[in-house]
């Protein structure tokens, strides 16, 4: 029985969702949609070069591609939600701010005539 056909059926099939991702990656509202619809095309792909690779009759030539590209797939992934994470997060306070507490009101930060080694926050008694 000849199922290649039938393969080259579902390897359009899969070819016809990799471009409903693609509108995603394009017009996703948000940059995460923009990586998830990046994330399925590359895993659409690799089984698009297993169905290659049935269609030849070398699938062990193939799934050695195909496990090298989804490793790249994943590690793209990886990095670039932590390339966003990481711009995500807000910027490490200031060092030369004042060490007052906001609850400690606009005196404790304003300077009382303090020395220059004297801590701004406490009052030390004469």
């Amino acid at each position: 029985m000849n199922l290649e056909p039938f393969i080259i059926t579902v390897a359009v099939a899969i070819l016809f969702l990799m471009l409903c991702n693609l509108y995603r990656v394009v017009a996703g509202p948000t940059v995460i949609d923009r990586m998830l619809g990046m994330n399925v095309i590359g895993t659409k792909t690799t089984v698009l070069i297993v169905l290659i690779g049935i269609i030849n009759g070398r699938v062990d030539l193939f799934i050695d591609i195909t496990l090298a590209y989804a490793l790249l797939n994943f590690i793209t992934t990886i990095a670039a939600a932590r390339f966003y994470q990481r711009l995500a997060q807000p910027a490490p306070p200031d060092p030369k701010k004042s060490l007052a507490a906001p609850s400690a009101g606009p005196e404790a930060t304003q300077g009382h005539g303090h020395e220059a080694g004297s801590d701004p926050v406490r009052e030390e008694a004469p």
